[in-house]
């Protein structure tokens, strides 16, 4: 097929077509013809609710599975009471606060000076309660409130209300007096009072275990240590 191609009437050209187009490519030049694509499939979207909700298809949460009920630590039945096992409890410091309390110092110890502020803190109360109603271990006052009769009594009222048993007191003991930290001319006060209350103690202790001899094991409960 020839094809001539003229410029104001003029031939300029003479163009030859060797290869005859294909009927399907000419519907393509003259728009006749078209193939239908196949859509493109939508990708699988996590339904949204109308406020674009990302978690709406998740399933509903089960309030059964979710909240795990908070075990009761005195649910199982307590521990037999074993009179080997013996608490030897401070309450300054282990079942109320000393914050802003002024204290007085007794031979190495302190006792509150304010009287009227001496609450125990149920939380303090609780925890020791379940050490007892988990080992069976019986309760010895040690605290400088056996010094006092008031103080002691109400102690023992506080403890008894709870279902706890005070089985005894430590003795009163009278400080070394040739201990001290430091040098004997210029000794460090502070160190010498506590190292005097921490020996004190401990022979307080003994001297109760000597007398109990069936408590065979015990636990100070104290804020400061001893040894």
């Amino acid at each position: 097929m020839l094809m001539e191609i003229r410029v104001a009437g003029v031939l300029r050209m003479l163009v030859r077509s060797f290869r005859k187009q294909s009927l399907q490519s000419q519907s393509l030049l003259s728009g006749a013809g078209t193939w239908p694509l196949k859509p493109l499939e939508e990708s699988k979207k996590r339904p949204e609710t109308d406020s674009g909700d990302l978690y709406a298809g998740m399933p509903a949460p089960d309030p059964e599975k979710k909240v795990t009920p908070s075990k009761d630590i005195f649910a199982d039945p307590p521990a037999k009471e074993d009179l080997s096992l013996a608490i030897f409890l401070d309450i300054d410091g282990v079942l109320r606060k000393l914050e802003s309390v002024p204290m007085i110092t007794v031979n190495g110890g302190t006792l509150p000076l304010d009287l009227g502020n001496r609450a125990l803190l149920p939380e303090a109360l609780r925890a020791l309660k379940y050490l007892i109603h988990l080992t069976g271990a019986s309760l010895v006052v040690s605290s400088e409130w056996r010094r006092s009769s008031s103080l002691l009594e109400e102690a023992q009222t506080a403890l008894r209300a709870l279902g706890m048993r005070v089985r005894g007191v430590t003795p009163v003991l009278r400080p070394r007096e040739d201990l001290f930290v430091g040098t004997k001319l210029d000794p460090d006060k502070q160190a010498t009072l506590r190292l005097r209350w921490a020996e004190r103690r401990a022979r307080e202790i003994t001297a109760w275990l000597q007398e109990h001899r069936e408590a065979i094991r015990g636990k100070h409960i104290k804020d400061l240590p001893i040894w």
